[in-house]
């Protein structure tokens, strides 16, 4: 995904999920890239909320997926499904620091800090 760059977390709703998403990827794991549509999926992602993204994982997980050109050559080998399952635990991560956001203002702990 071409991530939120640091210091941009306010691009999008206060700790919606593709806002959260965005802080729990690595500087590492993935590289920024034109066209992607990586900061429109993250919009999505805050616009359906916690229920919405619980509802459409699936998808996000195959947009992240189909996004695996970015990653590092290494990780880019792993089988789709591999991708899938740590993807989904990212979705999974974001939408739980969401709810928690969401639950307790947006001032609570970012632990990704």
């Amino acid at each position: 995904m071409d991530r939120l760059p640091s210091g941009h977390r306010d691009m999008h709703a206060v700790g919606g999920p593709g806002t959260e998403l965005g802080k729990l990827i690595p500087d590492w794991l993935a590289k920024q890239s034109e066209g992607c549509n990586c900061s429109s999926h993250a919009k999505h992602m805050d616009d359906w909320g916690v229920d919405g993204c619980i509802k459409h994982k699936e998808t996000i997980v195959e947009w992240l997926v189909a996004q695996k050109q970015m990653l590092p050559l290494v990780v880019r080998k792993l089988p789709d499904a591999a991708l899938r399952v740590a993807a989904g635990i990212f979705v999974d991560c974001a939408i739980h620091n969401a709810k928690i956001k969401a639950e307790h203002g947006p001032d609570v702990s970012d632990a990704s800090k």
